[in-house]
């Protein structure tokens, strides 16, 4: 190796110009003697050269350094001492030299990734990529185009075709109006229902918080597909439905006829105890139910038998009659029996009978509700 005077970059032998700075190499001149010259013979590190050549001396490593010309005589090599052969050690085999170095068999060099490089454009000489000038001629190198990257192509999975989420669609509520009537039968107000339940009473605001007969929560209304179911909140006055033609009448049902509270019941036949003994009582001639005018909620003042096919009420002419009412017409309603039950018919009153609503039963679109002294007409949005 040669190691240039000018940028100190190490240089192979046979460059005559630095491939660093392009300077030119002292030591290829030095090197290429004139033609015939002897060739000096390297021993135990030193260049031995004839009288006519420079001595040049080689430094551990193998770099060649020029050194001044030396005009001297040729030193000679000592030679190494003769070694006896030692006892019981087979002649045969050859003995390490003293003062001789001992080499490590050559490594086979391990194959090395492939670097690019670049031709010199004057003498075609190939370069190692990185360096400026020609070994060979010191021209500059022009440096080569690096080759693009191309990346790999991506491989193109094709997904499933994910569902589109199907949109929630919220179901239209149902919707009811009860339409408030006044004594001249105009209309005084709308109550509009949706779904449900709607809690009513005193509570809802005006008109009805002066109505006395209205709890705070009297009773709630739910909007179903035919109608509205009523559920009462509380069990003291109830809510009334307008009977049209006839209804059927259960024991313990309650009805208005006029300002007239009745309470019906059913009177079957004496039973006789398991022990064969039979109930004292007075004589029954057919008796099969009993209507009784309430003061109150659960306080009765009077009980009129139910005997033959039927039983009327009315202001003047009738089994049960109310003269003083004025809103009971002459022959107001009448209750009837069969072998299919008992039901309750108005006669074409002029205010109508109303019978309570049990609690959960729907009232159909276009019913009249009678809530405390509130009448309502039910109809569908």
């Amino acid at each position: 190796m040669i190691i240039c005077s000018n940028c100190s970059k190490e240089n192979q032998d046979h460059y005559k110009f630095c491939l660093g700075c392009g300077a030119r190499l002292a030591g290829a001149s030095a090197a290429q003697g004139a033609p015939g010259a002897a060739t000096p013979v390297r021993t135990g590190g030193t260049v031995v050269a004839d009288a006519a050549r420079p001595a040049v001396s080689v430094p551990r490593g193998g770099t060649v350094v020029a050194s001044e010309t030396n005009t001297g005589p040729t030193p000679v090599r000592p030679s190494a001492p003769q070694i006896p052969p030692l006892v019981g050690v087979d002649p045969t085999r050859a003995a390490p030299m003293v003062g001789a170095p001992i080499l490590a068999a050559p490594t086979p060099p391990s194959a090395a990734p492939t670097q690019p490089s670049s031709a010199c454009s004057s003498c075609g000489m190939v370069n190692p990529v990185g360096f400026l000038f020609c070994g060979r001629c010191g021209n500059r190198l022009i440096p080569a185009a690096s080759a693009p990257v191309v990346a790999a192509p991506v491989p193109v999975v094709a997904s499933a075709p994910v569902a589109a989420p199907i949109p929630v669609v919220k179901k239209p509520g149902l919707r009811a109006s009860m339409h408030l009537l006044r004594e001249d039968g105009s209309e005084g107000g709308t109550l509009h229902l949706e779904d449900g339940p709607i809690p009513f009473g005193r509570d809802y605001g005006a008109p009805f918080d002066a109505d006395l007969y209205l709890n705070p929560r009297h009773c709630a209304f739910t909007v179903a597909v035919d109608g509205v179911r009523v559920d009462d909140l509380t069990a003291t006055n109830g809510v009334y439905r307008k009977i049209e033609g006839s209804i059927e009448l259960q024991h313990g049902d309650t009805f208005r006829v006029g300002q007239e509270l009745l309470y019906y019941e059913d009177l079957p036949e004496p039973e006789v105890l398991p022990d064969g003994t039979e109930r004292m009582g007075s004589p029954n001639p057919g008796y099969w139910g009993r209507v009784s005018v309430l003061v109150e909620i659960g306080r009765a003042c009077e009980a009129m038998p139910v005997v033959g096919a039927e039983f009327t009420v009315g202001r003047e002419r009738g089994d049960l009659t109310f003269p003083t009412d004025g809103y009971v017409s002459s022959s107001h309603c009448r209750i009837v029996g069969d072998d299919s039950g008992v039901y309750l018919e108005d006669r074409g009153s002029s205010n109508g009978t109303y019978l309570r609503v049990r609690s959960g039963t729907v009232v159909p679109f276009g019913s009249l509700v009678l809530i405390g002294q509130q009448l309502f007409h039910v109809r569908q949005a």
